[in-house]
């Protein structure tokens, strides 16, 4: 009587075991693979643009600098053959830099904070910018 309750438990195992792998293989094979609709995605590396063949240097004004004087000189360096174009909050004026590059104007600011952005334009078409911010203010400090 053990010998046949072993045998009977053995074939009991085996066949839930056999069950069970069947029962795991038909449900792998009901599932999707998640990786198939995948999409590859590649990325190339930038190319670097070379810097623009214009200069602008600044003298003056200095950014966010404080003045008491409604009028600004604006001055700088750039290439001799450029146009310079400053463009305050109110106003915008166009200056041609002597041979060697130099170039000053004077701009009127407004009263409190005055946004100013020169802009050195090549023959190319090639540009620079500078943007800064200068306050006209009569208070005394």
């Amino acid at each position: 009587m053990k010998k046949e309750k072993l045998i009977l438990s053995v074939i009991a195992v085996v066949f839930g075991l056999l069950v069970a792998g069947c029962g795991l293989y038909f449900f792998r094979a009901a599932k999707t693979n998640p990786n198939a609709n995948t999409k590859t995605i590649s990325f190339t590396s930038p190319t670097p643009t070379s810097p623009p063949s214009i200069s602008l240097k600044l003298n003056q004004p200095k950014d966010e600098e404080v003045v008491s004087s409604k009028s600004l000189v604006v001055s700088g360096k750039t290439q001799g053959n450029a146009i310079v174009v400053i463009v305050t909050d109110s106003s915008q004026d166009v200056v041609t830099p002597s041979s060697d590059g130099e170039f000053s104007t004077t701009v009127d600011l407004d009263e409190g904070q005055n946004t100013l952005e020169i802009t050195a334009i090549a023959p190319n078409g090639e540009s620079v910018s500078d943007k800064m911010t200068v306050t006209f203010s009569q208070e005394e400090f």
